[in-house]
């Protein structure tokens, strides 16, 4: 564990104190003495300046493989965030507005009462799609000609606007296509990504897909909880085993980065669009795809795991393509002690970032052996109070 004091601002006493985010290190090897998952890279960065940098476990527990700062992760759903970048940049070229109805840009779209549903809905998940991936096989999946046909064909769940309910295969593999579909140069969309997003970013290890250099090093996804309703074992692995360096799965699972590439988008959003003079976003669109879009409206993805802890509904507190923190006490990735205005991603129990753009605090854990969805947001919700609760001021 690297553990360094950043330098305070001039005028700023606010600093994080070492001994106590020191035991953020004891609370994680802790948990994987017993088995709760596996292991973890967990960066912190404060204005921009490292303040925690943690490797500690096994990127494979089962081949004794212990986990390494550059470890390959596929990030799951945080790939929303970088697709959403993607498509808000097409909003700033003027190619759309977040009111233009899908179907006008992906006319077999309409399919099935689906002609009025909006580019924002489909961004806030409030259009309806349902939240299971289409029915293809797991080599098929990642074809995304062949998903977008499969989702043209489905029919709405419910009525656009109404609901938030968290789409996690279809909806982004859908803002994908109209990415890919505005695309002047034609490019295939793992390559808008890595032209537009990724490159400009210096996420120098991230890629849609698995390309042959990232291989050696990448993190299996294995489920380590038995009783989460969410988690198909069978489909994870085999949609894992089959990625190949042309998959492009923009809604998760077959996107790959380090927590040192994370760690750069986080800081880019929290500078507002731009990194080391690169800017991928106007400071204007940061903010809308910061603030909160589905008001206090419950996120029906979250209705089987409540089932099981016996929780009532609370708010999902969704921007574009981010989650936010808002007000309350409730599961979520996010720290309890962060500001409101905190926003970030997270993907399938092992994933998740956060900006506290308050405390100018970035946070950063990508984690090896999948737990059930509220158990691993109450487990990032620990770390980061206790990161949180590092920072002090004399």
């Amino acid at each position: 564990m690297v553990a360094k004091k950043a330098s305070a601002r001039s005028g700023s006493a606010v600093h994080f104190d070492l001994k106590r985010l020191e035991k953020v290190a004891q609370r994680v090897k802790l948990d994987i003495e017993q088995s709760k998952y596996d292991g973890a890279r967990i960066l912190v960065a404060h204005r921009g300046e490292t303040v925690l940098d943690l490797t500690v476990g096994y990127a494979e527990r089962d081949a004794k493989r212990l986990m390494q700062s550059d470890a390959v992760f596929s990030v799951m759903s945080i790939s929303k965030v970088m697709t959403a970048i993607a498509l808000l940049q097409c909003v700033e070229r003027g190619d759309l507005s977040l009111l233009t109805p899908v179907a006008q840009i992906i006319p077999e779209f309409a399919k099935r009462g689906k002609d009025k549903v909006t580019v924002g809905q489909v961004l806030t998940h409030t259009a309806g799609l349902g939240m299971a991936p289409v029915a293809l096989p797991a080599d098929e999946i990642g074809v995304l000609a062949k998903s977008v046909a499969a989702i043209c064909e489905l029919p709405l769940e419910s009525t656009p606007g109404e609901l938030v309910s968290y789409s996690a295969m279809t909806g982004f593999t859908i803002l994908a296509e109209i990415v890919r579909r505005l695309d002047v140069k034609k490019r295939p969309f793992r390559k808008i990504m890595a032209d537009d997003v990724l490159g400009p970013l210096g996420m120098k290890d991230a890629a849609f897909g698995l390309p042959d250099r990232l291989r050696k090093r990448r993190v299996p996804v294995i489920v380590r909880d038995n009783d989460a309703p969410e988690l198909n074992r069978k489909f994870l692995a085999a949609r894992d085993q089959a990625v190949t360096s042309e998959t492009e799965l923009a809604s998760g699972g077959a996107t790959f980065a380090t927590a040192s590439d994370i760690l750069k988008l986080g800081e880019a959003l929290r500078l507002g669009g731009a990194l080391n003079g690169n800017r991928v976003l106007s400071p204007a669109m940061v903010r809308l795809m910061t603030t909160n879009q589905t008001g206090l409206k419950p996120n029906g993805m979250m209705n089987s795991s409540r089932a099981l802890h016996s929780m009532p509904p609370f708010p999902a507190f969704l921007g574009l393509g981010l989650f936010l923190r808002g007000e309350g006490l409730f599961p979520s990735h996010i720290a309890s002690l962060a500001s409101p205005g905190t926003f970030g991603g997270w993907g399938l129990g092992s994933m998740g970032f956060w900006v506290d753009p308050e405390r100018e605090v970035t946070f950063v854990a990508l984690t090896s052996g999948v737990m059930e969805r509220i158990r691993n947001l109450i487990r990032f919700q620990v770390i980061g109070d206790m990161v949180l609760s590092s920072l002090v001021e004399n």
